[in-house]
């Protein structure tokens, strides 16, 4: 990491590629965050409307159905209580419900016990639609009570049409039927508008779980259907069907969500929520029938909803690492070939602090500041040659000024010790005629009232003699003094 560091802070052109990278990537990111937010909004806005039209289209298929289901059996009702005198036309009115509606499986005329009095205790004129053709019998035994049953005793008792939960015939003789049915059972009126008997028309449950199953708005989706007590008359697992409800799994484990849509499809509401099945995110929609007061729910896993969604992101962030990956690729090439001349400046400038001023830098026909730079830079370099050259010629002149000073300067040097010497010299030769003078003038001091005028005169002489001595000496001195000063000043000059 520190390696990859120190080589992003080494290269300006890596360290432009890699901000200009980082730059890009902030601004993909913050679109696509933005992007995918809404996008996600909107997949789960068109999830809602698919199920709920599909869940309103297959209620809506049920209904009519159920719909057309009451009117013919309220149309036979009619002509069943217009012809109460005549038993045996119940038979062929059973029969003639079946032809016309051919989504029956059966339908059965049934009357109270004894109504008719030659037909014995049971009378009822059943019919059963097994595909292929209709069978019709007259049911009712010892053995089959159908005064017992719920599609004949609920209609009777409520005096009112009425859709009676699913429920399977256990009748062992006669026509045996192994389908779970659902009837619309209404109370058959005498004249007198007494009850003497039921009419019910049976569907079967597989139609509705077929029915039902078919809405799929997803792959994976799922729908179950809920009688009145919230009993799952549909459901993938058969094996809750009529043994279980949908509070069941909240009695094991509480859950208040799934509790909440329970409450809420029993009680006829309609809408959708978010839950958790089997550790997996779904959206449950709901809707009742109208009139039966079952309800059903589409189950439809949030895999299979944003599947599409998950796709096209997976999609585009392949594309956004690509994308990137080939602005990396491209911010490389193109920076550090724009960058070019500023490494040659580079090269240039280090062979210059090294002393090394021949190299010419390239003339450059960019107009950009890179340009600018390498033409100015291109111009101190030869300015910093010249100025260079000069100083080196300057150096040189000063070297041999140096040298001719120091010659001047081992001259002078010479000159004074010959200096020396002859002043020395002079020392010496002047110190006797000074010594003479000093002599005579003592004798002459000491000594002068004894001398006679020749003795006093011979010692005058001596020390006019001695002084002269002195005078030339000095003489010659002087000229060598004035010498030394001419030559001096020369070398100054």
């Amino acid at each position: 990491m520190k390696s990859i560091i120190r080589w992003i802070r080494s290269s300006l052109s890596t360290r432009l590629t890699f901000w200009v990278v980082v730059l890009v990537t902030a601004i993909f990111v913050v679109a696509f965050t933005l992007m995918f937010a809404e996008t996600r909004d909107v997949v789960r806005e068109e999830a809602w409307n698919k199920a709920t039209k599909t869940i309103e289209g297959a209620v809506l298929h049920i209904d009519n159905t159920l719909h057309r289901t009451e009117v013919a059996a309220n149309n036979m009702l009619v002509v069943i209580e217009q012809h109460l005198d005549n038993p045996d036309m119940m038979f062929d009115l059973s029969r003639q419900v079946l032809e016309n509606n051919p989504e029956l499986s059966g339908t059965s005329i049934s009357f109270e016990p004894y109504f008719f009095k030659n037909k014995g205790r049971y009378f009822s004129a059943y019919s059963y639609n097994n595909g292929d053709s209709i069978q019709t019998e007259q049911e009712g035994t010892d053995n089959y009570q159908y005064h017992c049953m719920d599609w004949y005793l609920i209609p009777k008792l409520l005096n009112k049409p009425y859709w009676i939960e699913p429920f399977q015939e256990d009748a062992t003789e006669g026509i045996i039927v192994k389908d779970i049915f659902s009837s619309y059972s209404q109370p058959i009126h005498d004249r007198k508008g007494n009850v003497v008997g039921t009419f019910s028309v049976d569907i079967c449950l597989d139609w509705f779980s077929k029915t039902i199953s078919e809405a799929k708005p997803y792959p994976n989706s799922y729908s179950v259907l809920l009688g009145k007590g919230g009993t799952y008359l549909v459901h993938p697992d058969t094996t809750k069907l009529f043994y279980e409800t949908i509070f069941t799994r909240t009695m094991e484990k509480e859950d208040s969500i799934l509790t909440s849509i329970g409450e809420a499809m029993i009680a006829g509401e309609t809408g959708h929520r978010n839950v958790i099945l089997n550790g997996e995110p779904c959206y449950v929609f709901y809707k009742p029938f109208k009139n039966t007061g079952w309800s059903v729910a589409i189950i439809c896993p949030e895999s299979d909803i944003f599947a599409s969604y998950h796709k096209l992101l997976v999609a585009s962030r392949i594309i956004v690492a690509v994308g990137l990956l080939l602005l990396l690729v491209f911010c490389m090439i193109i920076v550090k070939r724009n960058l070019r001349p500023l490494n040659l400046l580079a090269r240039f400038t280090q062979l210059t602090t090294q002393g090394h001023f021949q190299g010419e830098v390239p003339d450059s026909t960019r107009h950009d500041e890179i340009g600018q730079l390498q033409r100015s830079f291109q111009s101190m370099q030869h300015a910093l040659g010249k100025y260079i050259d000069e100083m080196q010629e300057q150096t040189r002149t000063l070297e041999d000024q140096n040298q001719e000073l120091t010659i001047a300067y081992e001259r002078v040097k010479e000159e004074e010790r010959v200096k020396t010497n002859v002043l020395h010299k002079m020392s010496e030769e002047m110190a006797k005629p000074v010594d003479g003078i000093l002599e005579q003038a003592k004798v002459i001091f000491d000594e002068h009232h004894d001398m006679t005028d020749e003795e006093f005169g011979q010692k005058v002489q001596v020390m006019l003699e001695n002084t002269n001595k002195v005078t030339y000496l000095l003489d010659q001195l002087l000229k060598e003094a004035q010498s030394t000063q001419e030559t001096s000043n020369t070398v100054m000059v």
